[in-house]
Formats: C-alpha cells, sequence, structure tokens
C-alpha cells in the first residue's frame, strides 16, 4: 500500500493556522510572516537572530527580513551584544510590550485548537512524531546543501 503524504496536511493545517492568526492580530500592523518571530522575541529577550532562525528553523535571510519589518513597525530594537560586539541582541519596545500578551494568547490559542479532541498522551505523541519528521527533513536538507 502507497503511503499517503503527510505534506499536504502540513501544508494546509501552517496555512490555515496562519490565516486565523492574521485575522485575530490584523489590528496590530503585524504582518502574517512575523508574528513567529514576534512570539519567540517576546518569549526570549536579548535573542540573537541566529538564535531566532535556530529556534524556529527558518534560514537567516528570511529572519533578517523579518527582524527589519518588526524594527521598522517599532516593536522591536537591536542593541549591541556587550560581551560579543559582533551580536545583536533583540528586545521589545515599549510598543512591543504592549501587544506582546494579545499575541501570546492568540498562540495560546492556537495550541488549543491543535489539542482539541486529543488526550494528552495522543498530543504528546504527535507532537514528538513531527519533531521526528522535521528532524529527517532537516538532515536531508543539511545532506544536499553539502553536496553544493
Amino acid at each position: 500500500m502507497e503511503k499517503e503524504s503527510l505534506g499536504k496536511y502540513i501544508a494546509a493545517i501552517y496555512r490555515n493556522s496562519q490565516s486565523i492568526i492574521s485575522k485575530k492580530l490584523q489590528d496590530y500592523g503585524i504582518g502574517s510572516g512575523q508574528h513567529d518571530f514576534f512570539y519567540v522575541i517576546s518569549k526570549n529577550e536579548g535573542i540573537t537572530q541566529k538564535e531566532l532562525s535556530n529556534i524556529l528553523n527558518i534560514g537567516k535571510a528570511t529572519t533578517a527580513k523579518a527582524v527589519k519589518s518588526l524594527l521598522e513597525g517599532g516593536y522591536i530594537i537591536r542593541e549591541k551584544n556587550m560581551e560579543d560586539k559582533r551580536f545583536n541582541r533583540l528586545y521589545l519596545t515599549e510598543k512591543g510590550k504592549q501587544i506582546a500578551p494579545i499575541i501570546n494568547s492568540t498562540f495560546k490559542e492556537m495550541i488549543e485548537i491543535y489539542a482539541n479532541g486529543f488526550l494528552e498522551e495522543e498530543y504528546i505523541h504527535i507532537l514528538n512524531s513531527l519533531k521526528k519528521i522535521l528532524n529527517n527533513v532537516y538532515n536531508v536538507k543539511k545532506r544536499m546543501e553539502g553536496d553544493e
């Protein structure tokens, strides 16, 4: 029996999730590609762009673009790292701190939507399975990039 593709479901979940988040946050001026970045920065103030990319499993160029938008929107600031001047650290501005609870509650709500109808053990199993799939895909991607 041929295995059904997980990709179409993962992509559909992502697209629909982004649509819900964008709709809920449309009045705050943060674009759909920036919600995840803002959320991670709000939970890890003082994070570097490299750390941000690693947490989100996203390339440096995409992270730089999102950070630039959040800077221009006045939601975050970039400060030189005093221990290592080569790196900048990202922090929320007052404007960012004002909307952080709204964004955080929206992300919490999305987790509740994802978990709806699952027992705790089932949800943990799904999460672990998705992490394993991500790791599989990431390892193949790294090998392919090494071949270039």
